[in-house]
């Protein structure tokens, strides 16, 4: 196997195995601008889409996400009143990943407000984003993949899961298996 696809197979195995297991919408992943080249052969097949939210000469932002589960959770009643809440109007996907790159490279590169609203789209649970805001980032009940603001034995149950797949995920990737093959045996 290429070195620079192996590189972005177990990069992805260890920042996406919920998305790559289909247990979670979306991941952000810092990826060196020479893996880019490897993400259609890497992905091919696998169902998961991902998005440039912003590039620098050395790494792009890059959001992988379920592309279904992504639409099914930004559709709910209370997710839409949020993203209109935050600007996003009754926009679809592929406007709503555009708008949501535009403000993520902004406040990377320009210093502009940073886009709360990034943690829906990571499937982070609306009470904690909220929570996250009112409370500027303090005072959390718990810190794991997120800060949480609300269920903490809900969101470990979730942490423990993300944990147990990513490290399912990256053994499989390292003894040699496939990231496409290695996610389909870390969901089953």
């Amino acid at each position: 196997m290429d070195g620079a696809r192996e590189k972005l197979e177990r990069l992805l195995a260890n920042h996406c195995a919920p998305v790559l297991c289909r247990k979670k919408t979306a991941n952000l992943v810092a990826a060196g601008q020479e893996l880019a080249a490897y993400l259609p052969e890497v992905l091919d097949g696998s169902g998961i889409s991902w998005t440039k939210l912003c590039s620098c000469r050395k790494y792009c932002h890059l959001l992988f996400y379920d592309r279904e589960r992504l639409e099914s959770y930004l559709n709910r009643e209370e997710h839409r009143r949020f993203l209109q809440a935050c600007g996003y109007g009754d926009r679809k996907l592929p406007e709503q990943l555009l708008l949501l790159a535009q403000r993520y490279e902004k406040y990377q590169k320009k210093g502009g407000e940073f886009p709360h609203e990034i943690g829906l789209f990571l499937e982070y649970p609306l009470e904690d984003i909220e929570g996250f805001i009112l409370h500027q980032g303090k005072d959390a009940l718990e810190c794991g993949y997120w800060k949480v603001y609300g269920n903490v034995e809900r969101a470990r149950e979730i942490f423990r899961l993300y944990d147990s797949l990513r490290q399912t995920l990256t053994a499989l990737v390292a003894a040699g298996f496939s990231l496409k093959e290695s996610a389909a045996e870390a969901a089953g």
